[in-house]
């Protein structure tokens, strides 16, 4: 076995280029007869689409082409990395403060900026389901049809998926102590120095997209799912992200831009703004209600917790994060007994859910950390010592 680089200092891939500005990041790339790409959105949580009228942003000077969801073969394609539930353009109603309802298409980012403003919509604000509470509110709006979920027993509720985890019997112990709270989380961004960029171009009988996706494999599937491809029709290229922290690694607006570059037989290429992107991605807010039991000797005896996140509009990645967030969420603690509740909730809130972050230093993990730092520094002030090894006991 070759040792030869043990011990010796390692250039890091990529850093010289990094540090000297010579790494060309997606939205540093550029091809010949680029067209440029804006979004339409609609104010508000969730809005009712009555009408839109572009013929003065079709009038604009350099504009090839204004899409909305009616242009497109109808029903319209969904898709997503765990649920295919999301459309390309938003069609009846918006769900969220983001979903755009038309893309403008120009020769220059300026003219395509210029026309959508130009862009009227007509739209009627609808119930919204903003919170923990409005989502398991049996008399709250559906965020999704339950068309969209067939043969799933809570496709009438917004109750996406639940999960229960476990060991032992958390009602047959008697702790000594128990402490019990109610703790929320915000969503929060993930604010990635690079902005998110989406280029596609026709390729032969195919399609190629640039973007700084950390997955490129599964947008290679969800791309060709949503043009009824096979997969060998679509090629991704993933150029260095420049910054992701799982809030570039799913796909957003690439179907789209493969759908514009298809039918107009021209590059296409969409940056979003900042604002965009705290629109379209984010990490889910949260409630955990955590209760865990201490006997004499500061020792955990018994650990539950009902864990709900409001993961948005569309399942996104969420469904798969919260549950994989939620069977480890006692954390490095070691516990005889334990009772995990989870659920992920849909919510007329914006973009969707790239991280649970529930139990540690990774993906899924900093709400649950935060629980149990607070947990672990009760006992003491309640007379029941916490022994000096439980800060390093891992399972």
């Amino acid at each position: 076995m070759n040792t030869d680089w043990i011990g010796r200092s390692h250039e890091r891939v990529g850093a010289r280029d990094r540090v000297t500005g010579a790494l060309r990041y997606t939205a540093d790339l550029s091809f010949d007869d680029a067209l440029h790409v804006k979004l339409v959105y609609v104010g508000g949580a969730r809005s009712k689409i009555n009408r839109i009228d572009r013929s003065a942003a079709l009038k604009v000077p350099g504009v090839a082409c204004v899409l909305i969801a009616d242009d497109l073969p109808q029903p319209i394609a969904r898709f997503g990395p765990a649920f295919s539930d999301r459309p390309i353009l938003a069609t009846g109603e918006t769900k969220f403060f983001g979903e755009p309802v038309a893309a403008v298409v120009a020769d220059t980012k300026d003219a395509a900026e210029a026309a959508a403003t130009l862009v009227q919509v007509e739209a009627e604000p609808l119930a919204a389901v903003l919170s923990v509470e409005d989502a398991l509110d049996p008399a709250a709006a559906l965020v999704q049809d339950p068309s969209l979920r067939p043969k799933d027993p809570l496709a009438n509720t917004n109750v996406l998926r639940e999960w229960t985890f476990g060991w032992g019997n958390t009602d047959g112990v008697a702790p000594h102590l128990i402490v019990e709270h109610e703790y929320r989380f915000p969503m929060v961004t993930h604010f990635a120095i690079e902005p998110h960029v989406f280029i596609a171009a026709a390729d032969g009988d195919g399609v190629t997209l640039w973007t700084p996706t950390q997955h490129p494999f599964v947008l290679q599937r969800v791309v060709a799912a949503a043009l009824n491809w096979p997969i060998a029709r679509v090629r991704i290229v993933a150029p260095d992200p420049g910054g992701g922290f799982g809030g570039k690694g799913w796909p957003k607006f690439e179907p789209l831009l493969a759908v514009l570059a298809l039918r107009l037989g021209r590059p296409v290429r969409l940056v979003l703004t900042l604002e965009e992107t705290f629109q379209q991605a984010r990490r889910t807010s949260a409630r955990i209600h955590a209760k865990t039991g201490f006997d004499r000797d500061g020792h955990i005896v018994s650990q539950e917790l009902n864990t709900d996140f409001l993961i948005g509009a569309y399942a996104d990645i969420g469904v798969r994060v919260v549950s994989k967030a939620s069977y480890a969420a006692c954390g490095p603690y070691r516990t005889q007994n334990a009772k995990v509740t989870a659920r992920a909730l849909a919510a007329l809130t914006d973009g969707m859910c790239l991280q649970a972050l529930l139990t540690g230093r990774d993906i899924d993990r900093e709400e649950a950390r935060e629980v149990f730092a607070r947990i672990i520094g009760t006992p003491g002030r309640h007379c029941c010592p916490i022994p000096a090894e439980l800060g390093s006991a891992h399972v």
